[in-house]
């Protein structure tokens, strides 16, 4: 999964001239390191105020040589675009009124009743599931995330689903685009957060509910609910 810095944590600088002239960003990488790719957040309400832009305008984001930039706008109402800084050192993006360019989807996901509530979501590096009560009714010990393989970065979930429950194509296989090749069980799996009492793991169950809060494409967000639990009450 892809790095994420916040914009907040950036040297950012916005100039505007003139009524609708274009919003620049500057931003600064401290560290020494490359940062690639990375995930930068600004304020849309801040963009469309000093661009002076009904909140229902489009803008466009445009790199140094003026190529324009995929973005998305956050359900939290956040301008998000993906980001490469040399260490050290700064770049600029110019912000316009402008009507974007479709742009490729790297992260979605959606809930998939039709596999037991899972709720699955994927980028351009690697694919992720939480199970859901459907799963939990059935008695089966799967606490933690699970985590799939992919070698394209182009979305396979959908399909893999597909294939897995409608044509006998089994996602556990590689078929050439990656698999499931990890059994989560009654582990934690891929990182799933836990409470842990007196040194010893109280593993959640399955989400109760889920409401998907982003869809992509660039950024995937879903909020799961889980039962309540009492831990030596």
């Amino acid at each position: 999964m892809r790095k994420i810095f916040l914009a907040v944590a950036t040297a950012l600088a916005m100039f505007s001239c003139s009524q609708k002239e274009p919003v620049t960003v500057t931003i600064t990488n401290p560290l020494s390191i490359d940062r690639n790719g990375e995930m930068v957040e600004i304020s849309m309400a801040e963009i469309t105020g000093k661009l002076q832009l009904p909140d229902t305008a489009q803008v466009i984001v445009l790199d140094e040589n003026g190529l324009e930039v995929p973005y998305q706008i956050t359900y939290d109402d956040m301008l998000i675009f993906p980001v490469s800084v040399k260490g050290g050192a700064s770049v600029t993006y110019t912000i316009a009124e402008g009507t974007p360019q479709p742009v490729d989807v790297v992260a979605c996901g959606r809930q998939y009743p039709e596999r037991l509530d899972d709720v699955a979501w994927e980028n351009d590096r690697a694919a992720y599931r939480a199970y859901g009560p459907a799963l939990q009714e059935k008695g089966e010990r799967a606490f933690g995330y699970d985590i799939w393989t992919k070698n394209v970065p182009e979305p396979v979930v959908e399909d893999r689903y597909d294939g897995d429950l409608n044509q006998g194509i089994s996602y556990h296989i590689d078929h050439g685009n990656g698999m499931d090749c990890y059994a989560v069980g009654p582990t934690l799996g891929g990182g799933t957060a836990a409470l842990f009492p007196d040194s010893t793991i109280v593993y959640p169950y399955c989400y109760k509910d889920c409401e998907v809060l982003d869809n992509g494409p660039l950024r995937f967000t879903t909020k799961l609910v889980y039962n309540p639990l009492v831990v030596k009450g």
